[in-house]
């Protein structure tokens, strides 16, 4: 007894390590890292330590003899076995020659297939007849089911509208670092574009601080007048979440469409 009881407290403890390990994990911060310049567009998913590229993913290393192997086994062609001919069986008539004369039709046969003939014609089977259609009954099942299925798509449109609206709450962009260069025909076109530049970036922050949390960083706007920075733009920023938030709007959009019975 005092064995299985020994058992049994280390299940409960290697129990409440998981349970512990999955409580920790939940609120783990997940950082998306997103970064794009002249070479091109990167992102990158860092969790504590780790940090794993998500793109551009890194070519596949083969090993060569694998692909020389590969091409010669293309290149090389494949020989195949030819059948061998068939013998001829002694006294079977050649397959050009006369064909031996079918025997004559039995005068019974004749006599009943004749009187088949000059007998009635037989019956045509008569096709199925189709149930009649009503001239509103199509229409009135129609109208019967536009109204759920337009409940239901309203309900699915709220619910992943919620459930977007919470997730975009629970991330946060910070980290940011914008470098951009604007370049005109002449220098009273440059800064005019320029003005009109930070009043886009302006309205654009005001706009997406209505969704996400955005801390400030560092968003630079340069005249360029010689059109020789241009190539120089860049923009980096990070969007960090945690998966208990993930998991609570799963959660809450589950249970919002079993109330209203769609799954």
């Amino acid at each position: 007894m005092a064995a299985l009881w020994l058992i049994v407290r280390i299940l409960l403890w290697v129990l409440a390590i998981l349970l512990g390990l999955v409580v920790l994990a939940l609120f783990v911060p997940v950082t998306a890292e997103l970064q794009a310049d002249e070479k091109g567009f990167a992102a990158w998913l860092r969790v504590l330590f780790v940090r794993v590229r998500l793109y551009p993913r890194p070519p596949k290393k083969e090993n060569k003899p694998r692909r020389e192997k590969r091409k010669k086994a293309k290149s090389a062609p494949a020989q195949k076995a030819e059948p061998p001919a068939p013998e001829k069986a002694q006294g079977q008539p050649p397959e050009n020659g006369p064909q031996p004369a079918s025997a004559a039709p039995d005068k019974g046969e004749v006599g009943a297939k004749g009187e088949s003939a000059a007998g009635a014609p037989a019956r045509k089977k008569s096709a199925p007849e189709r149930p009649k259609r009503t001239a509103g009954g199509s229409g009135a099942s129609l109208a019967d089911r536009l109204p759920k299925d337009m409940d239901r798509i309203a309900a699915l449109v709220s619910t992943a509208g919620g459930a977007v609206r919470r997730l975009l709450a629970g991330l946060t962009v910070h980290g940011i670092k914008a470098f951009l260069p604007v370049h005109r025909d002449d220098a009273a076109g440059t800064a005019l574009a320029v003005g009109g530049v930070w009043a886009a970036v302006g309205a654009s922050l005001g706009v997406l601080q209505n969704f996400l949390r955005i801390r400030p960083g560092e968003i630079t706007v340069q005249p360029d007048y010689t059109g020789e920075e241009q190539r120089k733009a860049s923009f980096s920023c990070k969007i960090t979440g945690y998966l208990f938030i993930m998991v609570s709007v799963g959660i809450w959009a589950f249970r919002r469409l079993k109330e209203q019975k769609i799954l």
